[in-house]
């Protein structure tokens, strides 16, 4: 549909600038520019962020009725500024994620939170289908979070809570995930099916109720919709600020392909990226593959993790080994004392979270074999599942 818009944007303008006036549409009309018709809904791109806010105040009922009479249907408009200092950066990230119509109630939630605005519930249910950045926004908030949060995947839940359960020490876990302070709780869906973890889990919920610290809870289902789940598990989920992030929109869309095209996204290849955000409608998966394909054979090797291999392995390294009080140049060595041996398993798995292959990390571990470095992570997931001590350690290193 956009090369419609834009044919008939010409005819458009030449009213918009007969019906406003000369003055005010030199001032605030000729700089708008279409990108993108969704849904019934024409997305604006204004010059800066004043202009936008000005036409949205002022003349957005002139652009639906002038755009509406042009096209034949009835339109709405939504309008955006350009942010060209922004396209260069990736904005699905921990630091700065795409926020548009689908998510913008969990921001604004988790921006409240970590500002310390008081909410009517410390309990808080996020949901969504895969690919929609419901992890990416929970690191966002834990980069702003004053206090380190305590954060669990449901698999690692269940695994810390087999150990200790094993070892009798259920009462030791559960003070860990009771003391006032964030508790996260990733793919808690994943639960399903463990009754034993459920009510667990329960028993955890209600001894943080009366807690400031929020608890938040990630999941790919609806409360109602998680299979084998307790019921009065459900009901707590339900008793806490439940709210659902979904794919993101045309405009969400459009800032994440153009962070991913960098600053081509501003010269020859900008129409095809506005193309490409009108033509897939997906998750932000999907968006980077749609866009890899595209490129073709052009794609630089590993350019969709943004990162430069080297570089992510001697940040990591240097921020374990500050926190394990071991030598940086050590890590990669033979060395096997216990504080050099464990701090050596934590980089690994950090920088197998941030994109490194296990041959990349063996290579940068000094020349160890990529079932060495998958040797490594798995002693280590189990030692985490045991040690509250380490993961207090490990918490807030990525």
């Amino acid at each position: 549909m956009l090369p419609v818009l834009e044919d008939g944007w010409t005819r458009v303008r030449a009213a918009l600038r007969q019906r406003a006036g000369e003055a005010a549409f030199e001032a605030w009309l000729q700089g708008l520019r279409p990108v993108l018709m969704e849904r019934g809904t024409v997305y604006l791109e204004a010059p800066t962020r004043l202009v936008a806010d000005r036409v949205r105040a002022l003349y957005r009922p002139l652009l639906q009725e002038l755009l509406s009479a042009e096209i034949g249907t009835p339109l709405l408009v939504e309008l955006q500024c350009r942010e060209p200092d922004r396209f260069d950066r990736l904005e699905v990230s921990p630091q700065q994620p795409v926020v548009d119509d689908k998510n913008r109630t969990a921001q604004l939630v988790l921006r409240s939170l970590a500002t310390g605005r008081s909410l009517p519930s410390n309990l808080f249910f996020f949901h969504g289908a895969p690919g929609v950045g419901k992890t990416f926004l929970l690191r966002w908030w834990r980069e702003m979070h004053p206090q380190k949060p305590l954060w669990f995947d449901a698999p690692g839940l269940l695994k810390a809570f087999q150990c200790a359960h094993q070892e009798d020490r259920v009462d030791q876990l559960r003070g860990e995930l009771l003391e006032d302070r964030p508790l996260v709780i990733d793919e808690v869906h994943r639960i399903a099916g463990k009754p034993k973890l459920q009510l667990f889990l329960a028993a955890v919920l209600r001894g943080r109720e009366q807690h400031r610290s929020p608890t938040l809870l990630a999941s790919r289902w609806h409360p109602q919709e998680v299979r084998e789940l307790d019921p009065s598990l459900g009901t707590q989920f339900l008793a806490g600020f439940v709210t659902r992030i979904e794919r993101p929109g045309p405009l969400g869309r459009l800032r994440y392909l153009r962070a991913l095209e960098g600053v081509r996204s501003r010269n020859g290849r900008a129409a095809f990226v506005e193309a490409l955000a009108a033509r897939c409608d997906g998750n932000f998966a999907e968006l980077r593959a749609a866009w890899a394909q595209a490129r073709g054979a052009a794609l630089p090797p590993r350019y969709l993790e943004l990162i430069d291999p080297a570089r992510v392995f001697a940040n990591l390294r240097d921020r374990v080994a500050d926190r394990f009080a071991v030598a940086a140049a050590a890590l990669p060595g033979k060395g096997q004392g216990r504080a050099l041996s464990r701090a050596r398993k934590v980089l690994a798995m950090l920088c197998l979270q941030q994109g490194l292959t296990g041959s990349e990390v063996g290579r940068f571990l000094g020349g160890r074999t990529r079932a060495a470095v998958s040797y490594l992570v798995r002693s280590l997931e189990g030692e985490l599942a045991r040690s509250a001590e380490l993961r207090q350690l490990v918490e807030g290193l990525l």
